[in-house]
C-alpha cells in the first residue's frame, strides 16, 4: 500500500512539474519580437435579431471603418457616443426609416462588434454591415459598393397578421350565456 501511494505521489510531482501548458516555455532574455496584430474575425452569430462578431483589433481601429461601412449602406444621420467602459455606440437611421444600432466593445481577443437594424432584426442588412466593415479593415477582398442594399426586415414575433380574429377566437363567449369562468 505504501508503495503505491509513493509511486502515485512520484507521479503527480511529474505531471505538475511542467508548469502551465497556456504559456509558451522560453529561456529569459530569448523573447522573439511580436509580432505584427493580424486582422481576424471569428464568433459571428445572429440571434434575436442581432448579429455579434469579434475582430483582432482595437476599437479606435474598427471605429473609422464601422462608420465607412454604415455610410456605404446608406444610413444616414449616425450619431456616434462613447459610454462608460470604452464602449462605442452609433446609433442612424436607415433609408428605409428604420432605427440602426452598431455597438463596439472592448475584448480580451480585440473587439466585439455587434449590429441590429429595425427593431425585430434584419439579418441580410446586418450580414451586409459586418461584410463591408470586413472590407474596410482589409480582412475580406475588396469590393463595390452595393447599388441595391440587401434587406428583409423580420417580422413581429409577438402579434402575426395571419393569426385567427378575435371573431373566431371569442365567438363562443359572446354567444353563450353567462358563465363563471372563461374556462370550461
Amino acid at each position: 500500500m505504501r508503495r503505491i501511494a509513493l509511486a502515485a505521489t512520484a507521479l503527480l510531482v511529474a505531471v505538475s512539474a511542467e508548469g502551465c501548458q497556456t504559456v509558451h516555455p522560453s529561456a529569459p532574455g530569448s523573447l522573439a519580437p511580436p509580432e505584427k496584430p493580424r486582422t481576424v474575425t471569428v464568433g459571428y452569430s445572429y440571434s434575436g435579431g442581432r448579429a455579434v462578431q469579434t475582430l483582432s483589433l482595437p476599437p479606435a481601429t474598427v471605429q473609422p471603418a464601422v462608420l465607412s461601412a454604415l455610410d456605404d449602406l446608406r444610413v444616414e444621420k449616425v450619431r456616434t457616443s462613447n459610454r462608460e467602459g470604452g464602449v462605442i455606440a452609433f446609433d442612424g437611421t436607415t433609408a428605409d426609416g428604420r432605427k440602426a444600432g452598431v455597438t463596439l466593445r472592448p475584448h480580451p481577443a480585440g473587439t466585439r462588434l455587434s449590429a441590429r437594424f429595425g427593431f425585430f432584426g434584419d439579418e441580410p442588412l446586418t450580414r451586409a454591415l459586418l461584410d463591408r466593415v470586413g472590407v474596410r479593415l482589409g480582412t475580406l477582398p475588396p469590393a463595390a459598393i452595393p447599388t441595391e442594399i440587401p434587406s428583409e426586415p423580420a417580422s413581429n414575433p409577438y402579434f402575426s397578421r395571419s393569426a385567427v380574429p378575435d371573431s373566431v377566437m371569442f365567438k363562443d363567449m359572446a354567444e353563450a350565456p353567462y358563465r363563471d369562468s372563461p374556462v370550461p
